[in-house]
Formats: structure tokens, sequence, C-alpha cells
């Protein structure tokens, strides 16, 4: 007897024909891992049914996963604004930049801009990336 793969709506879509279980990169997606556990528990023998310790544990494993990439979705946003925040200090002041290929670019902050993750300054006309920085002055 064959079992058809079911979600809640009607067909798992993570799925192949086959019965298989679809490649991804990872079960990032809550509602994905979720549905597989729905599956896993709905199509299991009842003779033996699943380890609950397991299930339980994995249930835990993935609520720290889903936190760890909030935590470091916020740490990454809050990283950008502090970047601005201590780049925005050198407003009005002088610098001094150099690179291994560059001599480097010298004069007065007018503005500070993030693009990239990186924090860039303008000096006249120019965006110098901030890392490039040797030397501030009043």
């Amino acid at each position: 007897m064959t079992i058809a793969p079911t979600n809640v709506s009607g067909s798992a879509t993570n799925i192949n024909p086959d019965g298989t279980v679809k490649s991804t990169n990872s079960f990032s997606d809550k509602n994905s891992f979720l549905l597989l556990l729905v599956n896993e528990l709905r199509n299991q023998d009842p003779t033996s049914p699943t380890d609950e310790k397991q299930t339980l544990s994995q249930l835990a494993q993935f609520s720290q996963l889903e936190q760890i990439q909030n935590l470091n979705t916020t740490l990454s946003a809050t990283s950008g604004f502090s970047q601005v925040a201590q780049s925005a200090a050198l407003i009005g002041k002088t610098i001094s930049t150099a690179t291994d290929t560059d001599a480097g670019v010298s004069g007065v902050v007018s503005s500070v801009s993030l693009s990239g993750g990186k924090t860039y300054l303008t000096v006249g006309s120019q965006n110098i990336d901030s890392s490039t920085i040797t030397s501030i002055k009043q």
C-alpha cells in the first residue's frame, strides 16, 4: 500500500513524486519544519511511534535556531546603525586615509552614508571607506 504525502492543505510541496523529501539548503523556514513534523506524526507506524523525547528535542533545537537567527538579524541591523553613529562623530573633522595601493585623501568630512554594510565618509566630492582612515584631526 502506497501512502501519498499530504499536508494540511492537501499535498506536500516538499515531497518528490517518488515519496522522497526534496533537497533544500536548510529548514530555516519554520512552516516547512512544522509541516514536515506534522507529516511525520501523521504517517508514523502506530505500532512503533516516534520517540517523544526525540521529537521534543528537535522542537527545542529548532526553537533555539530560530531565536539565534532573529538575534543575528537584530545584531546586524544594530551594527550598521552603530557604524553610522560612530562615523557621524567625524563630521567636521579632518581625516587622512591611505591603503596599500592608494596614497589616500585628506580633508574635512561633510557627511556619512552606509552602503553594502560599509560606512562611507564624504570628503569633498569623494566617498571614502571609513576603514581606510589613518588619522583624525580636530
